[in-house]
């Protein structure tokens, strides 16, 4: 990977002619599939900057014990870049990782790429048409920006007391210290949410004891992950058809979920049959009533992410694992007061509370977006129902494009929403180019309008019944808005994405 660019130290001199045609922000899955969408258009004048020292994104930062795929790896990769030889049907991150670093080596992406490089700050601007991005001490600059920062991009702070009191030692999944011995130790997990529902399966043979502290209960669901035969790995090497059409069947499976959840409220019945399902999976896992009371959800399924795991519930009946649902009172400086007043000392806290939604406005307070006319992206996160073209653009940030927006999940994968992202905002930069326009900005009526049109889908759905309002779901954003999933097919979304019209965007010349 190339080493970070020298440009100017303190102000932008704002020359007319940018530093790159296009500047990506993000090397994981959103920021590959970018670049492998501007290289096919024969784009090339383009960078790809990351705060990590690699790509990888989630799976480079991600190394906590367990560490793995909720999602079969046959559907977890590109189309057009299949990975025949999969270890198991859900790999661990290091699979994962190696199978990302491997389709940026074989596409020749990595001269793009600029590790080590946070993205502080940027602002549009307006004389030259162009982007200014501050990167530690310097500033460079874009023709066009793109985000692919993905649908979770923050670690979210914990709100505890007394957090910087604590004397021991702190981890987080997205920042997991691997040279950390937990044999034996008294460990604490704060969150039952996906991360840690791997990672407290892992980690608890090994510690001497462990305590989870659960606010919400997380619904779990069997999963089964063979070892990939080498027979079968061999076929799809010979006859890569087949894994390409394993892949379409895994997709059309997981958006058929979608969809039902997006139509919910007209299939009752089917939900109620889930949930009985569950119930009994429960009752089979935790045959302890007053412990299963505990880890069974009473919000209906599936308001939040639902993670597959055969070893979660079980660890409950460890001897050396213990599970309060108690309120935190605070941290101490050797342990953990909840508010019936028992302090528990311990050796390891582990904060796995979740992430920021790509909704938060704090996270643009803390790398400032500033668009056309002082357009503030924090403050128009905060202050305004979503308006939106097709999720990747917004009225008053020209130039502008994220890969993960309102309405962003489509299909199985983050890979699919990402390519469909790809390709619409392919046809822009192409049509940019074709014109010679260096002013591209979408128009506030087709945003309003698509966004009005989209939102009118999405009624019956689980999250509009008010029935996942008290579970703080990252479905549901903070104006009580059910914008993370698309409600169309897969098929529908990638012709939208080849077929909407040109013309709702303004491209202006030089």
């Amino acid at each position: 990977m190339t080493a970070p660019e020298a440009t100017s130290s303190e102000t932008p001199d704002n020359p007319v002619a940018p530093d790159h045609s296009v500047a990506i922000i993000g090397a994981g899955f959103g920021g590959l599939t970018m670049a492998l969408e501007l290289r096919r258009l024969g784009i090339e004048d383009f960078v790809i900057y990351d705060r990590l020292d690699g790509v990888g994104g989630t799976w480079r930062s991600n190394v906590y014990p367990g560490v793995g795929v909720d999602t079969p790896a046959h559907l977890y990769q590109y189309r057009d870049h299949m990975n025949p030889n999969w270890s198991r049907l859900f790999p661990k991150g290091p699979e994962v990782l190696a199978y990302i670093e491997r389709v940026y080596q074989e596409n020749n992406l990595l001269p793009h790429v600029r590790p080590n490089c946070e993205v502080q700050s940027r602002s549009w601007d307006d004389e030259h048409k162009l982007w200014k991005l501050r990167i530690d001490d310097r500033w460079v600059t874009a023709r066009f920006v793109i985000s692919a920062i993905g649908p979770l991009p923050e670690i979210k702070p914990p709100d505890l007391e007394g957090l910087d009191d604590y004397r021991g030692t702190v981890l987080q999944p997205a920042s997991w210290d691997t040279s950390v011995d937990l044999t034996g130790k008294r460990v604490a997990v704060i969150g039952t949410g996906a991360s840690a529902v791997q990672i407290i399966p892992e980690i608890a043979p090994a510690v001497g004891q462990l305590t989870v502290y659960q606010r919400t209960p997380i619904w779990v669901t069997p999963k089964w992950d063979p070892a990939m035969p080498p027979w079968l790995n061999e076929l799809f090497r010979r006859v890569p058809r087949v894994q390409r059409l394993l892949h379409e069947s895994l997709d059309s499976m997981y958006s058929l979920t979608v969809m039902w959840v997006l139509h919910y409220q007209r299939t009752p019945r089917i939900g109620r049959m889930v949930t009985q399902w569950l119930d009994e999976f429960y009752r089979r896992e935790i045959p302890n009533d007053e412990l299963r009371a505990k880890l069974l959800p009473t919000y209906t399924f599936p308001c939040k992410p639902v993670s597959p795991t055969n070893a979660y519930l079980q660890t409950f009946l460890r001897d050396n694992v213990d599970l309060t649902t108690d309120s935190i009172e605070r941290i101490t400086e050797n342990g953990i007061r909840t508010v019936d007043g028992t302090e528990r000392e311990i050796d390891v806290l582990v904060l796995a509370t979740g992430f920021r939604l790509y909704y938060d406005p704090q996270i643009y307070r803390d790398r400032p977006v500033t668009g056309r006319d002082g357009f503030d992206m924090a403050e128009f996160l905060e202050k305004q129902r979503t308006s939106t073209y097709h999720g990747y653009s917004v009225p008053g940030m020209p130039n502008s494009f994220t890969m993960f927006g309102d309405y962003g999940w489509t299909g199985g994968t983050y890979h699919i929403a990402a390519e469909v992202a790809a390709t619409h905002i392919g046809r822009v930069l192409a049509e940019a180019e074709r014109r010679d326009a260096i002013d591209v900005e979408v128009r506030q009526a087709a945003a309003e309008e698509w966004t009005a049109k989209t939102a009118a889908l999405t009624p019956n759905s689980l999250f509009e019944g008010g029935t996942c309002d008290s579970t703080n779901t990252q479905y549901i954003n903070h104006h009580g808005q059910s914008v993370f999933y698309r409600p169309v097919r897969t098929r529908r979304a990638r012709a939208d994405a080849q077929s909407f019209p040109l013309g709702d965007y303004i491209f202006a010349g030089r």
